[in-house]
């Protein structure tokens, strides 16, 4: 596998095979994350003309996407565009949400998922 250095780190270089595989349990958060009606990360709002969209947290956008690591944002205000988005501003993004503050509410929702899933299971 081929590295790069960057800012005196060393990163295996994306070459397509490296792509980190989606686990069964990954699907099945992404599906129940999909049937959940969660408000916007930013504004606290659900907006039926701008769509939740989940964005995946990450230090670095060359890092691996971890599917436990999402936040719910409304999808063209506040995820893909406009003056508080992660993709759309991502400098202004980062002054305003640590990263702490974003891994600890991903981890609440994930959190809530293994709850609820874990007492599905026992019901069995």
């Amino acid at each position: 596998m081929a590295y790069k250095i960057k800012a005196n780190r060393i990163k295996p270089k994306y070459n397509g095979k490296n792509k980190k595989k989606i686990t069964t349990e990954d699907k099945k958060y992404l599906k129940w994350l999909q049937n959940q009606s969660y408000k916007c990360f930013v504004c606290g709002k659900i907006n039926p003309s701008d769509p939740i969209e989940w964005h995946h947290v990450k230090l670095h956008s060359t890092d691996k996407k971890n599917h436990k690591l999402l936040l719910p944002l409304c999808g063209s205000t506040h995820h893909r565009s406009g003056e508080l988005s992660p993709h759309g501003s991502p400098k202004r993004w980062r002054e305003t949400f640590s990263m702490e503050l974003q891994n600890d509410f991903a981890d609440e929702i994930y959190k809530e998922f293994k709850k609820l899933d874990a007492g599905q299971e026992n019901n069995f």
